[in-house]
C-alpha cells in the first residue's frame, strides 16, 4: 500500500522508499525515516495537497506524488 492511501490517525510501517528524487530520499533518511520506521499520519491536503507525518517525535511534510513512492503495509 502507499502512503498516500492511508487514513489519518493510521499508525503502519516504512516497506520500502521508491523515491526517484535522491535529495528527497537523503532528507528523509537524515530524518530517520528509513525502511522499517513506524510513522503515523496526521494530516492530508485537499486537492492532491502535502502529506504530513510523525516519526520519531517529529512532523514531517512530503508532497503527495512523493508520498506515492513510499510504500507501507499496517502495523
Amino acid at each position: 500500500m502507499q502512503l498516500n492511501e492511508t487514513a489519518i490517525g493510521d499508525k503502519v510501517r516504512i516497506s520500502e522508499l521508491k523515491l526517484e528524487n535522491a535529495m528527497l530520499k537523503r532528507r528523509l533518511l537524515a530524518l530517520g525515516c528509513d525502511e522499517g520506521c513506524e510513522i503515523c499520519i496526521k494530516q492530508k491536503g485537499l486537492f492532491g495537497g502535502p502529506c504530513t507525518f510523525e516519526t520519531k517525535g517529529q512532523y514531517i511534510s512530503i508532497r503527495q506524488c512523493d508520498a506515492c513512492a513510499i510504500m507501507v503495509e499496517r502495523r
